[in-house]
C-alpha cells in the first residue's frame, strides 16, 4: 500500500472551502488503474480528501476505508459489524475525532454516507459495503449534521490538477532562462 500527502500549491489546487469548514488534508492511497475519491468530514469542519486508487472490479467503499486506514497511521475507524453491513461508529485523523452511534436523538451524533454519481450529492440509500466504486465515483463521510459534504473536486479533476501542478512546478523551478544561461 503506498499513501502520500498532497502538500503546498498541489492542496491549494485542490481544495474547495464552503463556511462551514475546509478541505485540510488531502492523501493519495492505494494502487491500480480506477481512481476514487473518499471524503471524510469532521463535525467541526475540518475536512480530509482520500484519492484512492485500485484495480478490482468489486472495490466496495468499505474496502476504501479499510485501504486508508491501514496505510495512514495518523488514522483510525472504529465500527460494528452486523448481518447487514457494517456500521462506522467513529473516525479519528490527526487528532480530530468524531464517535456516536445515533443513540441521543434528536442531535444526530452519527456518520451519514454520502455519494456523488452525478454532480450532486446525495445521502447514500445503500451501505459502504453494498457500494461498488468505479473510477471516477465520489463518496463521502459527514459527522453530526444531514448538510451534504463541503465542496472537493472530483477525482478526475484532482488528477488533472496534480498533473498540472507537477508540470508548472518543475518550470517554475528554473530561475534561468535560456537567455540567461552563459553559452
Amino acid at each position: 500500500m503506498s499513501v502520500s500527502r498532497f502538500t503546498g500549491s498541489a492542496c491549494a489546487l485542490t481544495i474547495a472551502a464552503t463556511t462551514q469548514g475546509a478541505i485540510i488534508d488531502s492523501f493519495n492511497v492505494g494502487t491500480g488503474a480506477n481512481l476514487a475519491t473518499i471524503q471524510i468530514d469532521q463535525e467541526d469542519g475540518d475536512g480530509y480528501l482520500f484519492l484512492v486508487a485500485f484495480d478490482s472490479p468489486s472495490f466496495s467503499s468499505w474496502d476504501a476505508l479499510l485501504e486508508i486506514d491501514a496505510a495512514l497511521p495518523s488514522l483510525s475507524l472504529t465500527y460494528e459489524t452486523y448481518s447487514w453491513g457494517m456500521f462506522l461508529t467513529g473516525v479519528s485523523i490527526d487528532g480530530d475525532t468524531d464517535y456516536g452511534t445515533g443513540d441521543l436523538w434528536p442531535v444526530e451524533n452519527w456518520w451519514h454516507f454520502w455519494l456523488r454519481d452525478s454532480g450532486v450529492w446525495t445521502q447514500s440509500s445503500i451501505g459502504a459495503t453494498d457500494r461498488v466504486l468505479f473510477n471516477g465515483a465520489s463518496d463521502a463521510w459527514t459527522f453530526g449534521s444531514p448538510v451534504p459534504p463541503q465542496g472537493a473536486p472530483a477525482p478526475g479533476t484532482l488528477a488533472l490538477s496534480l498533473s498540472s501542478w507537477v508540470v508548472f512546478r518543475g518550470r517554475r523551478r528554473s530561475a534561468h532562462t535560456r537567455a540567461s544561461q552563459p553559452m
